[in-house]
């Protein structure tokens, strides 16, 4: 678990991992890029590295991990009380299986703001076509390496390839996981819940960073990106509804607010901001995209 501090959400996400009753040993390993202040007991080690790549962070912390499973979660998400018994039950009976991830919805406690980030990422179709954040059912094979993300991600040791630290913030997990494929999982019941940056600014500034991202290693050519047709269906559809905009508009706030309704968690009162945020959804996806490969190429 990479921690930037103590506090919070740090200390609830520290706290599910610890309260998890399995029938087996494992260690908490938090890394940070200074000493963290906290009472480290049993099973507890505090990693420094000062580098604050995340992929470098993890790779540190799982150069110094004793466990042949290796569990990633992130300091903002809450671990399910079986969280590691079902995913560690789900690995011993299949030992082929060399990664295993779920679903990441956001807590029962988030705020309006958050709901509607929500939202925007779990609503089927129009969303983020991502399995983990839309919290499908079932237990699947994982077919494109975006449907399970590293808050919640388990990687058999000897398997481990190690996070590609050249591609920096954001899309480590999706290298990682398209080079074990095919023998990755989603598990439906191994679950977290996951923070949601607010909605508009933390959340569009979020989304901008990962999708000027997807466009950068578009322009590298990187296979999990090239060959996903998601993206090459979305990038066709919003390029084809901003030409037709003035004919467009009325059947996209009707669908947007059908398909949102059916997924949001938002009361009833507030149905009425869907179409607006995924609008500016859209906007920030095909816009970050379009940049980011225009900056990939220019480099």
């Amino acid at each position: 678990m990479p921690v930037e501090r103590i506090g919070g959400d740090a200390e609830r996400a520290i706290e599910s991992v610890l309260r998890q009753d399995v029938p087996f040993p494992f260690e908490l390993i938090l890394v940070s890029a200074a000493p963290l202040v906290i009472a480290v007991g049993t099973g507890v080690r505090n990693v420094i590295e000062p580098n604050r790549n995340p992929a470098t962070r993890r790779n540190r912390a799982v150069s110094e991990a004793r466990g042949e499973i290796l569990a990633f979660i992130d300091d903002d998400a809450v671990a399910d009380a079986g969280w590691l018994d079902t995913a560690i039950s789900y690995l011993d009976a299949h030992p082929d299986v060399l990664a295993l991830g779920g679903p990441d919805p956001a807590p029962a406690d988030s705020t309006r703001a958050e709901l509607i980030a929500e939202t925007l990422l779990a609503t089927p179709f129009i969303g983020s076509g991502v399995a983990c954040h839309e919290n499908r059912p079932g237990i699947f094979a994982v077919t494109s390496p975006s449907d399970v993300a590293l808050v919640n991600l388990f990687v058999r040791r000897g398997a481990f390839p190690g996070f590609d630290e050249s591609i920096g913030y954001i899309g480590e997990d999706t290298s990682l996981i398209a080079s074990l494929l095919p023998a990755v999982v989603y598990h439906a019941g191994v679950r977290v819940f996951h923070r949601r940056r607010p909605f508009p600014g933390p959340y569009l500034r979020q989304r901008w960073r990962y999708r000027v991202k997807t466009g950068e290693m578009l322009a590298r050519g990187s296979a999990p990106y090239a060959k996903n047709r998601k993206i090459r269906a979305f990038l066709f559809v919003a390029a084809i509804a901003i030409i037709a905009a003035p004919i467009a508009i009325v059947p996209y706030v009707v669908t947007t607010l059908i398909l949102g309704a059916r997924t949001t968690r938002l009361p009833r009162r507030d149905w009425i901001v869907l179409p607006f945020a995924f609008a500016a959804h859209h906007a920030t996806y095909f816009a970050g995209i379009v940049w980011g490969w225009i900056r990939g190429r220019l480099r």
